[in-house]
């Protein structure tokens, strides 16, 4: 049960988690509920790992755009027939959130471990073996990090 992973955390020590995407600055998006976990763990003192390989690190980031969070139909919450009764409400469906870089300790990927302040530099190498129409794109970017 989701809701009781703050009740439950005072007896863990180590929470792993998955990554949808890992962007620039070290957040991660995963499934709705990621970040709360990771919080709850962060206020009991629990290390917290993600495990994403480095393909899933997303190099739109770097300009500073967070991956996009996309929302799936109401009714997969609210009954069809209840939501059409709502004039003045709305209903909100989430698939993702976003976990902050200062709730995660570690990112495991199949290159290493590496601490979430990071990511930045996994993008910058992967841009370098990207072809060259890809690596123009992100190119302000890329080379301002070159000079990091």
């Amino acid at each position: 049960i989701d809701s009781a992973a703050r009740f439950l955390m005072k007896k863990v020590d180590k929470v792993i988690v998955g990554a949808d995407a890992v962007a620039a600055n070290g957040a991660v998006v995963n499934k709705i509920g990621t970040s709360i976990i990771a919080l709850a763990a962060y206020e009991s003192r629990a290390l917290v790992f993600v495990a994403a390989e480095t393909y899933k690190f997303s190099p739109e980031t770097l300009a500073g755009e967070l991956v996009k969070i996309e929302e799936r139909e109401p009714e997969e919450v609210v009954p069809a027939a209840v939501f059409k009764r709502w004039k003045h409400g709305s209903v909100r469906n989430p698939s993702f959130d976003v976990t902050p870089p200062e709730y995660i300790d570690l990112i495991i990927t199949e290159r290493g471990i590496i601490p979430p302040q990071a990511a930045f530099t996994i993008i910058r190498d992967e841009l370098k073996d990207m072809p060259y129409e890809f690596q123009m794109k992100y190119s302000t970017y890329w080379e301002r990090s070159l000079e990091v």
